[in-house]
């Protein structure tokens, strides 16, 4: 897919969405304890989308104790009804596309594996996605991936200037456990814990991060 260079529409989601994508490797996420002021989203507040930094971040989990392992997409864009109003008129109805192939876990080892191993075998090189309804805080994302429909719901919450849109995607819903069982193969011993146990879960976390300005 092309990515898109047009700032109107590389904002977020998908996403997405996402998606499931789990690490090859040893490295553990390190938690941020950094507090970043949370604003109450107001429904009557008008704000115009900025384009740069848009961001898609994922976090998937391995080992029986659920290690959180991170990374994002370089090539996604939204088309939204509107770019000015407030945030539940500029989230609503606005439609997702995501480039799998475009996964970075900021690994060059790990990346193929994920393309090659999970999604090819996920029949997944797009994900697509439009939000159906928002209300004040929460909303809902239709998501297909697989040849697959469904619907999650979605939180969102104002920290600065800046929306950040979280969900969890159970890749199960999806058809996703033999893409899963694909990667864990090629991965066996990297994924194992310290109960020697190779595990690989099916929840992947997504926070799209979407800066605002208020109007």
């Amino acid at each position: 897919m092309t990515k898109q260079k047009n700032s109107t529409i590389k904002y977020l989601l998908y996403g997405c969405v996402f998606t499931a994508l789990l690490s090859c490797n040893n490295a553990e996420k390190k938690s941020d304890n950094t507090s970043i002021p949370v604003e109450k989203v107001e429904t009557s507040d008008t704000y115009k989308i900025k384009a740069s930094d848009t961001k898609i971040d994922w976090t998937a989990y391995k080992f029986t104790e659920r290690v959180g392992v991170s990374g994002t997409f370089d090539d996604f864009y939204v088309a939204p009804k509107t770019t000015t109003g407030t945030i539940g008129t500029i989230l609503l109805n606005a439609k997702v596309s995501i480039n799998a192939m475009s996964v970075n876990s900021g690994n060059d080892i790990r990346d193929p594996k994920l393309k090659e191993s999970f999604f090819e075998v996920f029949h997944t090189n797009l994900i697509t996605g439009e939000i159906l309804k928002t209300n004040q805080d929460e909303g809902v994302l239709e998501l297909t991936m697989n040849n697959k429909t469904n619907e999650i719901p979605f939180k969102y919450t104002l920290k600065t200037d800046t929306i950040f849109m979280d969900t969890t995607i159970d890749l199960e819903k999806w058809d996703g456990e033999e893409a899963i069982t694909s990667l864990n193969k090629v991965c066996y011993d990297l994924h194992k814990g310290t109960d020697g146990i190779s595990k690989l879960w099916p929840d992947v976390k997504v926070t799209i991060k979407l800066p605002v300005a208020k109007q």
